[in-house]
């Protein structure tokens, strides 16, 4: 029965009870007067009859508005009958409504006009067409990959507004500047890991589709944050290119890097070592297992791979010595399986000289292989890429969408940072004093 009593109590008796302002019920006089005026002037029966009721209502507000910044611009009131200091007067308004988008629908507006031609409206500027909001709502939709019709026709049916695909490239095209800053921007000046890898996607040239090479480079930062430090276009893969990589992030300000790991181009451990002299390179133990798997006949890899696995997944440097001699007495017949296991165990031995903690880190390209496969979903499947400008923008607003979620940092990374502290010495401890 209580329980009753209370659904029936109106706003107004809810409003004069101490209810918190955060709470849905809590409306302000003014707040109820509005509600109840545009609720007594209005049929409204669904919610497509509030956003059409509000958008109209929006409409009256921004018109509002304009007026209020001519008044402003002017020095004085539309309807005030004072002497007027400036000689520039109002000049009605222009010929045609002009029709604008927004994020609820279109409205119209009739912007006033003066007679030198002088004012410049802020709130809905000249030959502007489309209203704050959309900007946003577009990059969202082109930072998940989507192309520019796919974003009209989403708006189109979300918004009911048309936007043509010129006007959506128009909205991303503010993209190009931020790409820009964000590649030549500053870098930390130490990096305990990074990690290196080559992705492709197609990119018009000369109305010709090529294959273009995506150099990504992800750092772990001394608080164990993943960052991109950055990503490079380049026609193909080569230790040349990665070299002016690595000379351009240190001109950028990265003085130490303590392990890069990586995938087994020739010549590219040479390129990092001229750059930077005392950072460890690592191969990457699973890009190891797949150039194996690659060799061996299928219906026999699965057992040998298991095998194999035994020896860098061992505790120590002398069980994974262990494991490798059982591993080579085992298949000492198979010649084309020797030969490609002992070109690569001395990548696979390299692990063993760290603690486990860092192993982890450094014996896998996954991180950025993970990078890289989130990049992949917005670069394939979309046909060629009008410029390399173009596909900047793209894989720049897809990592940051990414690193939204990037927050939780390095597993244990109290226990790695110690342990690079004790590995390196000083090396590593001026950049945690």
């Amino acid at each position: 029965m209580k329980k009753n009593k209370e659904e029936k109590i109106n706003k107004k008796e809810i409003n004069k009870r101490n209810i918190d302002k955060n709470d849905p019920r809590f409306m302000s006089p003014e707040q109820k007067q509005i509600v109840d005026l545009i609720l007594s002037n209005n049929e409204i029966k669904t919610g497509k009859d509030v956003s059409v009721v509000f958008n109209e209502l929006r409409g009256k507000v921004i018109q509002t508005l304009l007026e209020a910044e001519m008044d402003e611009f002017l020095g004085y009131n539309k309807n005030s009958h004072e002497s007027k200091e400036n000689e520039n007067r109002r000049n009605g308004y222009t010929s045609k409504s002009k029709k604008v988008k927004t994020d609820c629908g279109e409205i119209t507006v009739c912007p006033p006009r003066d007679r030198k031609g002088e004012f410049e409206p802020k709130i809905v500027k000249k030959r502007q067409k489309v209203l704050e909001g959309f900007d946003d709502i577009a990059i969202a939709m082109y930072a998940k990959g989507m192309t520019l019709k796919d974003i009209s026709d989403m708006i189109r049916q979300i918004y009911k507004v048309d936007l043509s695909i010129e006007t959506i490239s128009n909205l991303t095209s503010a993209v190009s500047e931020e790409v820009q800053l964000w590649q030549n921007r500053k870098l930390e000046n130490f990096y305990p890991f990074v990690y290196i890898d080559c992705l492709y996607a197609p990119v018009k040239k000369d109305l010709i589709s090529e294959k273009t090479a995506i150099y990504v480079m992800l750092g772990i930062n001394r608080h164990g944050q993943k960052e991109v430090m950055g990503i490079w276009i380049n026609e193909t893969e080569s230790a040349t290119f990665w070299t002016s990589v690595f000379e351009e992030i240190k001109d950028r300000g990265v003085e130490d890097i303590l392990f890069v790991s990586m995938d087994g181009l020739t010549g590219l451990a040479d390129a990092i070592e001229k750059i930077y002299p005392k950072t460890k390179t690592q191969r990457c133990i699973v890009h190891i297992v797949r150039n194996i798997y690659s060799i061996l006949d299928k219906k026999k890899a699965k057992s040998i791979i298991q095998d194999f696995k035994q020896i860098y997944t061992a505790s120590n440097i002398n069980n994974a010595k262990l494991a490798y001699e059982n591993f080579i007495e085992k298949y000492k017949d198979n010649k084309k399986l020797m030969k490609k296991v002992n070109d690569l165990i001395e990548h696979v031995f390299s692990i063993f000289e760290y603690p486990i903690e860092i192993r982890k880190i450094i014996y896998t390209t996954n991180p950025i292989e993970s990078l890289n496969s989130c990049l992949r979903k917005v670069t394939r499947g979309k046909g060629s890429f009008i410029s390399i400008e173009a596909l900047l923008k793209v894989l720049y607003l897809r990592i940051k969408d990414l690193e939204k979620s990037w927050s939780k940092g390095t597993r244990n990374w109290n226990n790695v940072q110690n342990q690079l502290i004790e590995l390196f010495g000083d090396r590593t401890l001026k950049y945690y004093t």
